[in-house]
C-alpha cells in the first residue's frame, strides 16, 4: 500500500466549472467588467472584455509550456499591461476576491469523495493535494465548504509554487512535505496529462479517474482522443471514487 495519496482537486475530489473557466479563460476579463461595474474605470467595450480574454489564454498556454505558474494577479495584471489598464493591486485583489468567492456556490463533492478519504486515513496514508490553482484560497474555502479539508495534511498549489502541473517537480515538493519519496506515493487525477503523465515523470505511481475526464477535456479545449493515449500510462484507470482504495491496493 502507498504511504502518500495525492489529489488533484476540480473534476477529482470537486465539481466547480465556473471556477475552472475562471482560472484558464476568463479572470481578466470579468475582472475588466467589475472594474467598470464599480466605476474604477470607464470606456470598457465588449471588444476589450474579448481582448482581454484572449491574450489571457496566451499567457495560460506559455504557462503550460514553461512550467512556469502565475498566480490569478499576476495574470490579470499581465493582461491589463498589455492593454494599457494601470491599477493598483489592492484593486485588483479584492475584484478577483469577489469573483473567486462567487465561484462558491457551484462547489460540489464529487461522489464518494469522502468515503474513499476516510478509507484512506483510516489504513495509515497520508493525504494531500496538487492542485493547478491560480487562486490558492478557493481550494481551502472549498474544501472547508464539503467538509473535507481536515483529512489533508499538504494543499500544494500552482500559484503558491510558481510551478504549474507541467513540470514534475511540484509532485516531488509535495511528497517530500509529507516526509516520503516520489516512489512510495501516488497521484490521483482527472487530466491524463497534468495529473497522469507528468505525476509518473515525477516518479510517483498515478491513476487516472475518468468520472469527468470528458468535462475536463473539453473546458480546456483539447483532444478527448489525445487524452485517451496520455491516460493508458497511468498505472490504473478508476471510473469513480469508489473503486479508488483497490486501485492503490494494487499498487503494492
Amino acid at each position: 500500500m502507498k504511504k502518500v495519496v495525492l489529489f488533484d482537486f476540480h473534476n477529482t475530489l470537486a465539481t466547480c466549472d465556473c471556477w475552472l473557466e475562471l482560472e484558464i479563460k476568463m479572470l481578466p476579463s470579468l475582472v475588466l467588467a467589475k472594474l467598470a461595474e464599480n466605476s474604477k474605470i470607464e470606456g470598457v467595450t465588449p471588444a476589450m472584455l474579448n481582448e482581454a480574454t484572449r491574450i489571457f489564454e496566451a499567457i495560460r498556454q506559455e504557462v503550460r509550456s514553461s512550467g512556469v505558474e502565475l498566480s490569478a494577479l499576476q495574470g490579470t495584471k499581465q493582461v491589463l499591461k498589455q492593454m494599457g489598464i494601470y491599477e493598483p493591486d489592492a484593486v485588483l485583489e479584492q475584484a478577483i476576491e469577489t469573483l473567486e468567492n462567487a465561484c462558491l456556490f457551484d462547489v460540489t463533492m464529487v461522489e464518494g469523495a469522502d468515503k474513499a478519504l476516510d478509507r484512506l486515513r483510516n489504513a495509515g496514508c497520508r493525504l494531500g493535494i496538487v492542485s493547478s490553482a491560480g487562486y490558492p484560497p478557493f481550494v481551502e474555502m472549498a474544501l472547508e465548504k464539503m467538509g473535507l479539508r481536515a483529512y489533508f495534511s499538504e494543499i500544494v498549489t500552482s500559484a503558491g509554487e510558481g510551478v504549474y502541473k507541467s513540470n514534475p517537480d511540484i509532485f516531488r515538493r509535495a511528497v517530500r512535505r509529507l516526509g516520503f519519496e516520489p516512489d512510495e506515493a501516488v497521484h490521483i487525477g482527472d487530466h491524463a496529462v497534468y495529473d497522469v503523465q507528468t505525476a509518473k515523470a515525477a516518479g510517483l505511481s498515478a491513476i487516472w479517474l475518468v468520472a469527468h475526464a470528458r468535462q475536463t477535456v473539453a473546458l480546456h479545449g483539447q483532444n478527448w482522443q489525445t487524452s485517451t493515449q496520455a491516460g493508458a500510462g497511468a498505472d490504473a484507470v478508476i471510473e469513480s471514487m469508489d473503486d479508488l482504495y483497490n486501485a492503490i491496493e494494487g499498487l503494492g
